[in-house]
């Protein structure tokens, strides 16, 4: 939920708060009879009490599909530690996120036709513990749907033989299509 529906919701539920306090005045009868009726017939005389019944009204439905509203990561949120892989007989195995970022990132650079590889991995509940979102520059002449399905099938292949996780969920996205070699720092193994 944004900021600007966070603050819709604080002054929609003070209204409402005030509007309670005020009938429970009423009811308990700590507010005479003359008094709350000679204020209502005021308040209901204004043109500016039917703006405010407007605005809460608009407030009404804007929350509404607030409730309703999917968020774009489904409920994914960026790893960040340690991944829990396996709790068994031998102990606790885990994993840091940077190491399955170096893993799937060099495991999709070696597939050809990818120039630049970005992986984010996010945790998820069940029984695999992580999806993964791939962003790639694709090289100039080759088909993205060939280098999407080589480089998915590299990066279980990877994380198989590495991680023994199988069947992670991956999103794979073409961010740019190059005809250049981009240069890269040589890494030391």
């Amino acid at each position: 939920m944004g900021i600007i529906r966070r603050l819709i919701l604080l002054f929609y539920v003070l209204i409402v708060l005030a509007a309670l306090v005020i009938c429970a005045g009423v009811c308990l009868q700590l507010i005479p009879v003359n008094v709350w009726q000679k204020e209502l017939d005021y308040i209901l005389g204004r043109h500016e009490t039917l703006a405010a019944l407007a605005g809460m009204f608009v407030a009404s439905f804007i929350l509404l599909g607030a409730v309703f509203s999917r968020s774009g990561g489904k409920g994914l949120s960026a790893a960040s530690g340690d991944i829990h892989l396996e709790i068994g007989k031998p102990g606790e195995v885990k994993v840091t996120v940077p190491a399955i970022v170096s893993v799937i990132e060099r495991a999709a650079i070696t597939v050809n036709g990818v120039r630049e590889v970005q992986a984010v991995v996010y945790r998820q509940d069940g029984a695999m513990p992580i999806k993964v979102r791939l962003t790639i520059t694709l090289a100039q002449g080759f088909s993205a749907p060939r280098v999407s399905e080589a480089t998915s099938a590299a990066i279980d292949d990877a994380l198989r033989t590495t991680l023994e996780l199988e069947n992670v969920p991956l999103e794979i996205k073409v961010d740019e299509v190059t005809h250049a070699i981009i240069e890269r720092d040589k890494r030391v193994v």
